[in-house]
């Protein structure tokens, strides 16, 4: 199949909508699912008794896995640096947004971790809790460092090998 002639290829203003699109449909999934936890009757900041916190755990798990792999095939694509830079305008743009799911999922792991506390070790929560500021740390920052989020990737696959090991 060939690619469509060049004048058919979208303008840099409706790459840059569709990426706010974008963005704002993400805040709003958020939003919605944070409500619809609230109203189910979880509050996120609070410790869970161990029936409750272990199949979310273990949901969580499931959920970072893609986002990881995802991460990682945009390191991969960036490492390269395409010439054409709206492609690598949109990669960087995919893997701000999946670091940003990325960091938020950790939140919940480390939350549903020290619920569980003292029947996993105190070890694996903070490993937990260092990862997720370290995810945050690279979303405060201008530029991607993709050394960083390279390591950051592996150490949350570590993560959460470690997690589900002690899930049993």
């Amino acid at each position: 199949m060939s690619d469509p002639p060049a004048d058919n290829a979208p303008s840099d203003a409706a790459i840059l909508r569709s990426m706010a699109l974008l963005a704002t449909l993400s805040t709003a999934a958020t939003v919605a699912q944070a409500a619809a936890e609230r109203r189910a009757g979880r509050d996120p900041s609070a410790q869970e008794a161990e029936p409750v916190a272990r199949p979310l755990l273990r949901q969580a798990l499931r959920e970072a896995h893609p986002l990881l792999l995802r991460m990682q095939a945009a390191l991969a694509y960036l490492r390269h640096q395409p010439e054409d830079r709206l492609p690598l305008l949109v990669r960087q743009f995919d893997l701000l947004l999946t670091l940003t799911r990325t960091a938020r999922l950790l939140q919940t792991i480390h939350q549903r971790l020290l619920s569980l506390y003292p029947a996993i070790p105190a070890e694996l929560a903070e490993e937990a809790r260092q990862v997720q500021a370290a995810a945050e740390a690279q979303l405060a920052e201008d530029e991607a460092d993709l050394e960083a989020l390279t390591a950051l990737v592996e150490r949350t696959l570590v993560l959460l090998a470690w997690t589900d090991g002690q899930l049993g």
